[in-house]
Order: structure tokens, then C-alpha cells, then sequence
């Protein structure tokens, strides 16, 4: 392991040491594995409690992954994940997607996992925000702050690149995955969120998925059904110079009444 991500990391072990026992907001993704790796591996199985919200905001494959993780990790039975059913569509405050959706979502999902963790007598609940991400635009960091939720990698010093650098060192097969965001993200703020707009969502990007466009996001219009904005990995950029596989994009996308498609050039990281 790199020198400074080694020190960062002894650094994380050593603050999750502190706690005792654990609970864990898990997601599956690159940054709460690492941390649920490294709790397992300081505190052992029995004092971590990892904690998952399943609900229509992820796709079958997100939770299948989430849902996977002890046995594809090597802990087979010495530990669950503990996945907690959700209803956001049933949230008026969530569904007509006003500024503060993302705010009031994390605070209904964290309220719902601390008192998941106290009712198995955890006092700490943990969560995977790193130092990127308290620079970028996120609604939700309020309802962490308020839930005192604590944020272990933002303290032991870890940004996006050591997650990344310390998992791969890990043999962790979420080192290299693009970062994810729940399916409400690609719903322009105002438009209401509802069942049939995360399915279009679901299909679309699944379609781009078959096309071999890994990680990409499909976005919805604000002002037109039949328009959507298209990110892709950097990486991806070059495939689009080839007129064969331009056309193949074309075609799928007017078979689903898509008739506009708005591809950002800085892509995804």
C-alpha cells in the first residue's frame, strides 16, 4: 500500500478501533466497503452492523451487489448485511423533488438506520463520505451533521483517489467501480419522481450497459419527454467517433421516443 494512503489507513483502523462496535450506512459502493472492511478486519464480525437501505431508488443489480458483498469479500456467513425496506414513493416530501430532496431523504434513511442500531444496542452509526465529497453540492451532508452521524474517512484524512488506493491494496473488487448515486439523481429537481420515471431510468441506462457504456448516466429532461442528457465515462469518448456505434445509440434511443440525446463533455469519473 502506498506510504501516505498506509499511514491514512492505519490512522481509519485506529479511529473505528475508538468506537468499540459499529454500526455502518452501507451501500455497497466504494467508499462504505472500504469502511466496512476495515471495521470488520479492526473490530471483528460481532461488533459491526452493516446497514442497508433497499428500496425503487436502486436497481436489482445494485442491491444484489450490496446484498453480496460478505460472500464475494471471503466473510461467507460470519456476517450480514442487514437490509432495511424502504418506501420513498410513499414520501410526499421526496416525490415532488423539490431543493431539498436529497436532504430530507438522508434524514428519513439514517433516522431508520440509528434506530435500527439501537434497538441491537449500537451507539455509533458510521458513514463513507470521504474529503471530495464535503466540496461538492450535497444536501445530504446536513442530515448527516444533524443525525451526529460520525464520517471516519473524512477524519482519518482519505479523498476519493486513497479510497480507490487503499481498496485495490484491500483486494477489494469495489476499487475500481464508478461512484453511484441513487436512480432520484437523474430526476431534474421539480419534476415529480415517480414509479414510471425510475423504471425509464432503470431501462435506459440498462440498454447502455448491453452497449458495453459501463457506469454511464441517463438523465431526464426538464423541458421535453423526449429528450435526455447522456454521461459517460471519459474512457468512452472514443467510441463515439465510430459512426457504426453512433447509430446503434441513435436507434436504440428513438426506439424508446428518445429523439435528443445531450452528451456533457467533461463525461464521468
Amino acid at each position: 500500500m502506498h506510504q501516505s494512503v498506509e499511514a491514512k489507513y492505519e490512522q481509519l483502523k485506529s479511529i473505528i478501533n475508538g468506537y468499540g462496535q459499529v454500526a455502518i450506512a452501507f451501500s455497497g459502493g466504494v467508499d462504505s466497503s472500504l469502511l466496512l472492511k476495515c471495521a470488520l478486519d479492526t473490530l471483528g464480525p460481532g461488533k459491526v452492523l452493516a446497514l442497508f437501505a433497499r428500496s425503487e431508488l436502486l436497481t436489482a443489480a445494485e442491491i444484489d451487489h450490496a446484498v453480496q458483498w460478505p460472500q464475494v469479500n471471503g466473510y461467507g456467513q460470519t456476517m450480514m448485511i442487514s437490509a432495511i425496506e424502504l418506501r420513498p414513493l410513499t414520501w410526499p416530501q421526496f416525490m415532488t423533488n423539490g431543493e431539498n430532496r436529497c436532504y430530507f431523504c438522508k434524514f428519513r434513511i439514517y433516522s431508520f438506520f440509528r434506530a435500527t442500531m439501537e434497538h441491537h444496542g449500537f451507539s455509533w452509526l458510521i458513514d463513507g463520505t470521504n474529503l471530495d465529497d464535503l466540496k461538492a453540492h450535497r444536501p445530504g451532508l446536513r442530515a448527516i451533521r444533524e443525525l451526529e452521524v460520525r464520517m471516519p474517512l473524512v477524519e482519518a484524512g482519505f479523498d476519493k483517489a486513497d479510497v480507490r488506493l487503499a481498496s485495490q491494496q484491500l483486494g477489494l473488487a469495489t476499487w475500481n467501480h464508478p461512484s453511484s448515486s441513487c436512480l432520484a439523481t437523474r430526476i431534474p429537481t421539480g419534476m415529480r419522481i415517480t414509479s414510471e420515471r425510475l423504471q425509464q431510468v432503470t431501462m435506459l441506462e440498462n440498454g447502455m450497459l448491453q452497449l458495453g457504456l459501463v457506469g454511464c448516466r441517463v438523465r431526464l429532461c426538464a423541458d421535453s419527454e423526449h429528450e435526455v442528457h447522456l454521461e459517460i465515462r471519459s474512457q468512452d469518448f472514443a467510441r463515439l467517433a465510430e459512426s457504426e456505434f453512433r447509430m446503434t445509440l441513435f436507434h436504440f434511443f428513438l426506439q424508446h421516443s428518445i429523439t435528443k440525446v445531450l452528451l456533457p463533455l467533461s463525461g464521468r469519473l
